[in-house]
């Protein structure tokens, strides 16, 4: 099982839940253990955040950052791949509406693999990373 870090802006949670679920789904082929963050920390802290989540992707195989429409201007989002990346783990990227409405993604990803939400694709390219 891969060990995957899921980057996501709180309006996304519905969809990111969701694909959540796909991964405890029989049907398909996606599977990994989730090791993001599940409930907010409750702190106006930046430092005491970035200590808490920093283990996460340092224990996780690979950070994907499931993003949408306004995911691009989350410095959050940004620090998480960033810390992935610094850390020699691998990043990649799953746009969450194939509508056209996402226009721009989180710079880290540039040059980083950034597909759509199909789950043949997702689980090969999670593979490929980690392989």
């Amino acid at each position: 099982m891969i060990r995957t870090f899921l980057s996501f802006v709180e309006e996304d949670l519905e969809l990111v839940n969701l694909f959540r679920g796909q991964a405890k789904n029989k049907n398909f082929d996606l599977e990994f253990a989730d090791y993001s963050v599940k409930v907010p920390y409750n702190s106006a802290n930046a430092d005491y955040i970035k200590r808490q989540i920093a283990p996460k992707i340092s224990g996780s195989s690979l950070t994907m950052c499931l993003y949408g429409p306004s995911t691009y201007l989350s410095d959050w989002v940004d620090w998480e791949l960033r810390t992935a990346l610094e850390l020699d783990k691998p990043i990649m990227g799953v746009w969450l509406y194939s509508d056209g409405r996402i226009k721009y993604y989180p710079a880290a990803l540039e040059g980083h693999p950034r597909i759509g939400w199909y789950i043949d694709e997702i689980v090969a390219t999670m593979r490929r990373l980690v392989a």
